[in-house]
């Protein structure tokens, strides 16, 4: 079975996995602090992925959220995957969280894909190949003024209240784009600027299993990633991250001094 076929079917078997499963409080638990949670279905859906990825490919290397090894070198083929991102959307609504996968050989993408798992809708591209919505092409939205924008970013506490070196900037921007919107998913956002259904989209933190598998669906549907500041967006660190509907917008909006 090709690396693809593999991670399509443990994807769809890990959402279906989580429909299926009840919650118990008992079951969550705090990380790093009461807005950063984790749950036994994080850890078990980890462990189920990557167990199929190394039964069938044993000389690749895998990262994700709950069980993250050193990052290493990037010669091999190595897998990103965040077994529910949006675990806070999971714990309190049952909606809108994703199961996310990306594989990587060095610093060229493979293929990406991303479950919405209530929606059961499939994201996914593979380098050259376009973007996808289940059998639907997929492409970014058309809009060029920022006025006309719609601004999506994960985590409305960490972009616009904490201190941090962007603040200003991102104040600025949410008063001059139309809206601004949370879903609380990285994953699931990007794939909604990919879709159209959103303009842009900016985290002040995210980490490589966060994003590197829906990264490879916005380019390929037509947009642009990089970091806050600008730079390349690294594959296996934690980073800034900015995304937009077109290298043009993003031109524009760095050029503004957001």
């Amino acid at each position: 079975m090709e690396r693809f076929e593999l991670a399509k079917s443990a994807i769809i078997r890990a959402g279906a996995a989580l429909r299926q499963c009840s919650l118990d409080k008992t079951e969550v638990q705090r990380k790093t602090g009461h807005q950063d949670l984790v749950t036994c279905w994080d850890r078990k859906i980890e462990q189920m992925l990557r167990r199929e990825i190394l039964d069938a490919f044993p000389q690749d290397r895998v990262l994700g959220e709950e069980y993250p090894e050193e990052p290493g070198s990037l010669d091999a083929v190595v897998w990103y995957f965040d077994p529910i991102d949006g675990t806070t959307n999971f714990v309190n609504q049952r909606r809108s969280y994703a199961v996310s996968i990306g594989c990587w050989e060095g610093e060229q993408p493979l293929f990406g894909l991303v479950l919405d798992v209530e929606r059961s809708s499939l994201y996914w591209a593979k380098k050259g190949s376009g973007a996808w919505r289940d059998s639907e092409a997929i492409c970014v939205s058309q809009r060029r003024e920022i006025s006309d924008l719609l601004l999506t970013t994960p985590c409305i506490q960490y972009t616009f209240l904490e201190i941090h070196p962007h603040r200003e900037r991102m104040l600025k921007l949410a008063r001059d784009v139309r809206a601004v919107r949370s879903l609380g998913s990285v994953a699931l956002e990007l794939c909604q600027v990919a879709a159209g259904e959103a303009d842009m989209f900016v985290t002040t933190r995210s980490a490589p299993w966060d994003h590197n598998a829906a990264r490879v669906i916005l380019q390929e549907a037509g947009g642009c990633i990089c970091t806050l500041d600008g730079d390349t967006l690294p594959v296996n660190s934690k980073t800034t991250v900015a995304a937009f509907n077109s290298p043009e917008m993003q031109k524009l909006i760095l050029q503004s001094k957001y």
